[in-house]
């Protein structure tokens, strides 16, 4: 790595490290965990972490909360190649996808490079936003990717659009023991997985409503 890679490098690092304290001021956020202890042994590990899909700033707000479970997460190809901010994504837990390309599978392959490392993903499997007390059908490259890597799946329920100076409630759930090699059509195996996921992060919100976590 030249001198000047080093510099961008430490300097994307030290902006990642003071965003931290800036975005929990800006976007006030509530922890809630199902079993702390138990998802956190699991986050020490490689994981595929998913939550519903309110906003725009979501994967950059939760690579931060997550910090320290060192959870990654995508940028649009599109952004992730503009030159003025370009070094920053490079430099940061960030990964290329083409969001417009069906056939693009760089992501995938690296992904799990990063994964092999012992490092986690964030995804949000809807591939768009939904309006707060909905979700649409999650697509299923997260638990292609769980199921490729090993990595336990672990949900998370958002409570609604983070938004500047608005409190808004994250529910971390248990990690997820499902069957990814089950026997059957894989495209059906994980359908049916998928359904289960988006239930359980429905079900997180209720635990929340409820007052259960």
């Amino acid at each position: 790595m030249s001198f000047f890679n080093a510099v961008l490098k430490g300097i994307a690092k030290f902006l990642f490290w003071a965003a931290y304290p800036v975005l929990r001021v800006i976007y006030p956020m509530k922890f809630h965990w199902e079993d702390k202890a138990l998802t956190e042994k699991a986050l020490s590990g490689s994981c595929v972490v998913f939550s519903n899909h309110l906003g725009y700033v979501e994967g950059l707000y939760m690579t931060r909360l997550l910090k320290k479970y060192r959870v990654w997460t995508f940028v649009g190809k599109d952004w992730y190649e503009k030159k003025p901010i370009n070094w920053l994504f490079r430099n940061l837990p960030y990964i290329s996808i083409d969001r417009k390309s069906g056939l693009d599978t760089q992501w995938l392959d690296s992904t799990k490079e990063i994964m092999a490392g012992g490092s986690s993903i964030y995804i949000l499997p809807e591939g768009h936003t939904s309006p707060a007390g909905s979700m649409d059908t999650f697509k299923p490259g997260f638990l292609v990717l769980a199921k490729q890597t090993g990595a336990t799946p672990v949900p998370v329920f958002i409570s609604r659009k983070i938004k500047p100076f608005r409190l808004t409630h994250l529910v971390i759930g248990k990690p997820l023991e499902l069957d990814l090699n089950e026997k059957g059509r894989p495209s059906l195996v994980l359908k049916k997985y998928c359904e289960e996921c988006k239930n359980y992060v429905g079900e997180l919100g209720e635990k929340l409503g409820r007052g259960e976590v």
